[in-house]
């Protein structure tokens, strides 16, 4: 159904960016409407046909987390809050504890903090992590393969905007009037496609990416912090891993 909404959607902008173009719509310089609308509107539609639309807006909603995100940050707050949900534990106070990590700000933490409440083994914590963890590579993955395929397709759209706009030129050569909006057209497409690509989607792709895989060193960090707590040794042991740069983990936490 999606695929149908996104080639529909498509057909439909195709046929108002024409309809506009040869209305003569306002040219000034560097803004064309036809060919904003054109840009805009028609990868989101085509992206439509090989995403779903709430992958699209996860895909929104992980722009915003990532454009907020802040690596140092992020691992000391992670930090503290096992350091108190580990204190908790060790009192026996589980209400308490579970209450801290409902509280934080990370998915990973939310989850697998009940499990080590109720006591279950390394073992089982730990393939019940791996689960969470692929879980959420595989989400973040697709956000950033919607980002990428967008920065696909928007220099393709831009030139079927350039084809529309030299078809109108060839076919009103007559009409001098007609030879402005169509050259407008098929130039400022090619570029507000190539713009879009490789200054919008491009580097969103790549910011994303780049929150994922810091995302997903937490993720290990987490896990071994918890393995600790489950195995009655500090905290403490990990606190180097936590203060160091992102990507600079070792081998054996960095990510696959």
């Amino acid at each position: 159904m999606h695929a149908i909404f996104g080639l529909t959607g498509f057909a439909i902008v195709l046929a108002i960016t024409i309809a506009l173009e040869q209305a003569n719509a306002a040219f000034t310089g560097l803004f064309y409407g036809p060919a904003c609308l054109l840009l805009v509107a028609g990868p989101l539609f085509i992206s439509l046909v090989s995403h779903k639309l709430d992958e699209l807006s996860g895909t929104l909603r992980m722009v915003g987390r990532a454009i907020r995100f802040a690596p140092a940050r992020s691992r000391e707050s992670l930090y503290e809050e096992l350091t108190r949900f580990a204190a908790e534990v060790r009192r026996g106070r589980p209400a308490e504890a579970l209450a801290i990590a409902d509280s934080s700000d990370n998915d990973l933490l939310r989850k697998l903090a009940p499990l080590v409440v109720r006591q279950y083994k390394a073992d089982e914590l730990e393939r019940s992590a791996a689960t969470a963890i692929a879980v959420a590579a595989s989400s973040m993955k697709r956000s950033e393969d919607v980002l990428t395929s967008l920065a696909r397709v928007a220099p393709a759209v831009g030139l079927v905007g350039t084809t529309l706009g030299l078809i109108s030129l060839l076919k009103d050569l007559h009409n001098f009037e007609q030879l402005g909006p169509s050259m407008a057209l098929a130039l400022l497409c090619t570029m507000y496609g190539l713009l879009l690509a490789n200054a919008v989607y491009q580097p969103l792709a790549r910011l994303v990416h780049v929150h994922s895989s810091v995302r997903l060193e937490e993720a290990r960090l987490l896990l071994r912090a918890l393995l600790l707590l489950t195995e009655g040794k500090p905290l403490a042991d990990v606190r180097a891993l936590f203060d160091q740069p992102a990507g600079e983990l070792p081998p054996q936490l960095a990510v696959g």
